[in-house]
C-alpha cells in the first residue's frame, strides 16, 4: 500500500487535508470521492526517486513542444467535443508513443470525475505548475477552451525563445570544444618534449609552460575522480538553489539583471493578466494568480506586495510605477487605468515585451559569436604563449 497526500473540500465546503492508503493513485481519488471529498490536489506522500527519474527521463523525450502541441489540439477538440471525449480522441492517438501512459491517465481521472487541473497535478514535472494554475482557472471560470488556446500560444513562443538560444550557443560551444581539443594536444603532446629536453640539459620550464604540463598532467591521471566531483559540486549547488529561499531569491534577481530572461517574464506576466481580467477575475485576484504562477521569487514578492496593495484601494498604475516597471509598461498601464481599457493595453505590453524578446534572440547569434571567438583566441594565444617561452629559453641552455 502507498500513502497520498491529500487536499480538497466535503460538502459543507469546509477543507479537508491529510494522507491516506491506497494501491495506486485511482484507487486514492475514489475512495476520496466516496467519503465526498473533492479532491483539489493528490500526490504521493513520499517522493519516489525510481519514479521521478522515470518522469524525468519521459520529460525529455517527450521534448520541449510536447506540451504547445497537446495544449494547441485539445483547445481544436474541445470546440466540438467534451473535455472527456477529446482525451479520449488524444489518448487513442498516442498508443506506442511516450505519451500514451500521461493521456491514458489524464483520461481515466476525469472519466472517474476528477478535474482537469487535478488530473494534471499527477504530472506536475510535465505540464508545470504555472500549467495547471492556468487550467484550474480556466476550469472554474468555464473558459477551458480559450485557457487551453492561450496555453498552447504561450509554450508555442517559450519554446521558440528556448530554441533560438539554444541555436545561438552552437558556434561558441564548437569553437570552445575546438579550442579545448588543441590545448589537449599541446599539453599532451608538445610541452612533454620540452620537459624532457630541460631535464636532460639541467634547465627549469618557464612557470607558465609548468603549470600547463603539470596541470595536464593531473587532470590526465584524475579525471575520473574530477568529473565525479564536479558532478557533485553540481548537484550541491543546484540544490541548495532549489531548497536555501535566500540563495534562490539571490539568483532570481540576477536573472532579472539579464535583459532577455526580464522580458520574457514581463511577456507572459502581462499575457496572463490580461487573459485573467478579460475572464472576469477580479484585478487583486488576477494579480494574485500570476504571483502564484511565476516561478521567480522575486517577480513573486513584487506581486504580492502590488495585490496587497491593490486590495487597500491603491492605483494599479501608480504601483507599477513604484515597483520600477518600464516607464514604456507604465505609461500604457496607467493609461488603461485611466480608460477603463486595462485589458488592451496589458496586450500592447505583452505585444511590446514580445518584441523586445524577438529583437534580443535576433541579436544574440552574433554577439555569441564574438564571445566564444574571443575567449577561445584568449585559451589558444595563452597555450601558444607557453609553447612559445620555451622555445626562446633553448638558446641559454646551449
Amino acid at each position: 500500500m502507498k500513502k497520498f497526500n491529500y487536499r480538497g473540500y466535503d460538502s459543507q465546503a469546509v477543507e479537508r487535508v491529510g494522507t491516506l492508503e491506497a494501491e495506486n493513485y485511482s484507487e486514492a481519488f475514489a475512495a476520496l470521492n466516496y467519503q465526498g471529498v473533492t479532491v483539489v490536489k493528490l500526490e504521493p506522500a513520499t517522493p519516489n526517486l525510481l519514479q521521478s527519474a522515470e518522469n524525468f527521463l519521459l520529460k525529455l523525450k517527450l521534448g520541449g513542444q510536447w506540451r504547445a502541441v497537446f495544449f494547441r489540439e485539445l483547445s481544436v477538440m474541445l470546440g466540438v467535443m467534451t473535455l472527456h471525449d477529446s482525451l479520449k480522441n488524444l489518448s487513442n492517438a498516442a498508443k506506442n508513443q511516450p505519451s500514451e501512459k500521461i493521456l491514458s491517465e489524464l483520461f481515466t481521472a476525469v472519466g472517474e470525475g476528477q478535474s482537469f487541473g487535478a488530473a494534471l497535478e499527477r504530472w506536475e514535472i510535465i505540464f508545470g505548475g504555472d500549467t495547471i494554475q492556468s487550467v484550474t482557472i480556466g476550469e472554474a471560470s468555464g473558459n477551458l477552451q480559450d485557457v487551453t488556446a492561450k496555453l498552447a500560444e504561450q509554450l508555442e513562443r517559450n519554446y521558440s525563445t528556448e530554441k533560438k538560444i539554444r541555436g545561438a550557443m552552437y558556434y561558441p560551444v564548437f569553437v570552445l570544444l575546438a579550442a579545448f581539443a588543441a590545448a589537449i594536444v599541446l599539453i599532451n603532446v608538445t610541452l612533454p618534449v620540452f620537459d624532457n629536453f630541460f631535464a636532460s640539459q639541467g634547465g627549469d620550464l618557464p612557470i607558465l609552460t609548468l603549470i600547463f604540463l603539470r596541470g595536464g598532467k593531473f587532470l590526465a591521471e584524475h579525471w575520473l575522480p574530477i568529473i565525479f566531483v564536479l558532478i557533485l559540486i553540481g548537484v550541491g549547488i543546484a540544490t541548495l538553489i532549489h531548497n536555501v529561499e535566500p540563495i534562490k531569491f539571490f539568483v532570481d534577481k540576477f536573472k532579472l539583471s539579464i535583459k532577455l530572461l526580464r522580458e520574457v517574464e514581463f511577456r507572459n506576466f502581462f499575457g496572463r493578466l490580461s487573459f485573467l481580467i478579460d475572464s472576469g477575475v477580479p484585478l487583486d485576484e488576477a494579480i494574485k494568480l500570476c504571483a502564484a504562477a511565476t516561478k521567480n521569487l522575486v517577480v513573486k514578492k513584487i506581486l504580492s506586495d502590488i495585490k496587497f496593495s491593490v486590495e487597500r484601494g491603491e492605483n494599479f498604475g501608480a504601483l507599477v510605477a513604484k515597483e520600477n516597471f518600464p516607464p514604456l509598461y507604465v505609461g500604457l498601464i496607467v493609461t488603461g487605468d485611466a480608460t477603463g481599457n486595462i485589458v488592451d493595453m496589458l496586450r500592447q505590453c505583452e505585444s511590446m515585451a514580445d518584441f523586445e524578446v524577438e529583437e534580443i534572440l535576433r541579436t544574440l547569434p552574433a554577439k555569441a559569436e564574438i564571445f566564444g571567438t574571443v575567449l577561445a583566441g584568449l585559451i589558444v594565444a595563452t597555450l601558444v604563449f607557453a609553447v612559445m617561452l620555451p622555445i626562446l629559453d633553448v638558446s641559454n641552455l646551449l
